[in-house]
């Protein structure tokens, strides 16, 4: 499961242009890549531990949840995406997508992670069935 910040109440300014860009491309290109559907790249998901287990994870900066979400897509999982409600940051700037600094280091590994994963030549883990 995992949740969406673009379907879910979003308080105005809870999402800047930047971030509601990334989710939009990120979900074009996971609809073209691997067929499926999502609109956000959203950090909340909730996972089957054998499912999480049998991933192999390597991400550990920004593209950690699109790495997550396109391992799932490759193995075939069953995905449901469910609208959550986002708020205004209450205090201080991200220092992700608050900063000119912060957009360009995520865009870069999110990237980068994107092309890693979407090309690789270890196919092993996306002919398992359907996990249900």
């Amino acid at each position: 499961m995992i949740g969406s910040r673009t379907r879910g109440t979003r308080e105005l300014g809870s999402l800047n242009t930047q971030q509601i860009f990334a989710a939009r491309l990120a979900a074009w290109l996971l609809r073209v890549r691997y067929g499926v559907s999502f609109t956000d790249m959203s950090p909340f998901r909730a996972i089957r531990s054998e499912l999480l287990h049998s991933l192999p994870m390597r991400e550990e900066t920004y593209g950690w949840n699109l790495e997550m979400q396109m391992l799932v897509a490759q193995k075939r999982a069953r995905i449901l995406e469910i609208p959550v409600n986002h708020r205004r940051r209450r205090g201080g700037v991200s220092k992700v997508s608050g900063t000119f600094k912060g957009t360009i280091l995520a865009t870069f590994r999110i990237a980068a992670t994107f092309f890693r994963v979407a090309f690789s030549n270890d196919r092993n883990h996306s002919t398992v069935a359907q996990t249900g």
